[in-house]
């Protein structure tokens, strides 16, 4: 987990539902409504979005869960993206 710095040595799993609930128990972050935005603590990031991205970003960008289009090669950060392609 890279929350603050990297002080945290917690393995994290790529399963969103998993990021939020370890960002909740060990790192005070509750969850937002839609209008609430806050910024990505994770080292080096700082972007800023709805609290309810948050566990999708850290699992798509940070822990570079990507997937990749069978037809042509080019990789999405989500599935979602990839489909619409």
């Amino acid at each position: 987990c890279g929350w603050d710095g990297g002080s945290c040595f917690s393995a994290l799993t790529v399963d969103k539902s998993e990021v939020a609930q370890h960002l909740q128990l060990h790192h005070g972050v509750k969850p937002g409504g839609d209008k609430d935005r806050t910024s990505c603590r994770w080292e080096g990031c700082g972007k800023k979005m709805k609290k309810e991205s948050i566990s999708r970003h850290i699992v798509a960008v940070h822990l570079d869960n990507k997937t990749e289009c069978g037809s042509c090669g080019k990789t999405f950060a989500r599935l979602d993206s990839e489909l619409r392609h």
